[in-house]
């Protein structure tokens, strides 16, 4: 039996509304894939980007495991 490892994709967004809007995004536009997980939504640690950087820049991820 071989066993093939699961594809990660990492969403990016500026507050866990907006990566949640674009997990739907892209959930809609990649229907034919086979989803083995999708994560909660977490925060990014902060680092002098987030600090200086305002509302612009991701602050939070939701990962989806695929195959």
């Amino acid at each position: 039996m071989i066993v093939k490892p699961a594809k990660r994709y990492t969403i990016l967004g500026k507050d866990r509304r907006d990566a949640e809007a674009l997990r739907d995004k892209w959930l809609a536009e990649n229907e034919t894939i086979k989803i083995l997980r999708i994560h909660r939504p977490q925060r990014e640690p902060i680092v002098l980007l987030t600090l200086i950087g305002g509302h612009n820049v991701p602050r939070v991820s939701v990962t989806i495991e695929y195959e």
